[in-house]
């Protein structure tokens, strides 16, 4: 099984974020692959709809990898693998098509949000152009509680989506919110 799981049916893509046993936290190879899925649904023809979920019932994604992807990409460790060595050739092009930081998508993409979504996965949620989420779902934009800054495009897509108190709440305090406080505020 891959991290990324890429099914193609009646014109529907459906991308699984697969590490469920480490919360489908992304990894340099997820990222990679994520970031080819949403390369073959953009230039597939056939493909009119993406749908993103996580494997699991738990989690649709807590973010990056932070023992793999993030000390990679803050040179605390050199590459390790093909996946560390494809994603450091082109490290701002493969995050750019990975977490969707692009204003011109040209298919409409849904988040279906099936666990907790935190950091990353949440800006890769708030990347879609659709998000659903189950009653137990909880968002956080968790990066400042660890000291960093989210970097998939919240900062700016944030406030573009909900009240700029709300955005900064979320930005700034990195708390969890239910999802019936995200409905509420236009997340979901």
């Amino acid at each position: 099984m891959s991290v990324v799981e890429v099914e193609v049916a009646g014109g529907i893509a459906t991308i699984t974020l697969n590490r469920p046993d480490k919360r489908n936290a992304m990894n340099p190879e997820m990222v990679v692959r994520l970031a080819d899925a949403w390369t073959r649904v953009r230039e597939d023809a056939d493909i009119r709809v993406a749908v993103l979920t996580g494997a699991g019932a738990e989690t649709f994604s807590a973010g990056g990898d932070l023992r793999s992807l993030i000390t990679l990409l803050t040179r605390s460790r050199g590459p390790e693998d093909e996946w560390d060595e494809r994603l450091l050739a082109d490290q701002r092009g493969v995050m750019n098509t990975a977490m969707l930081r692009t204003t011109e998508y040209p298919k409409p993409i849904v988040a279906a949000v099936n666990g907790l979504c935190f950091a990353g996965g949440m800006e890769l949620a708030l990347a879609a152009d659709l998000r659903v989420a189950g009653e137990h779902v909880r968002f956080a934009l968790s990066e400042v509680q660890r000291g960093l800054i989210p970097g998939g495009g919240s900062v700016a897509r944030l406030p573009r989506m909900v009240p700029a108190a709300i955005a900064k709440e979320l930005l700034m305090l990195g708390e969890p919110v239910s999802a019936q406080r995200a409905h509420e505020v236009g997340l979901v």
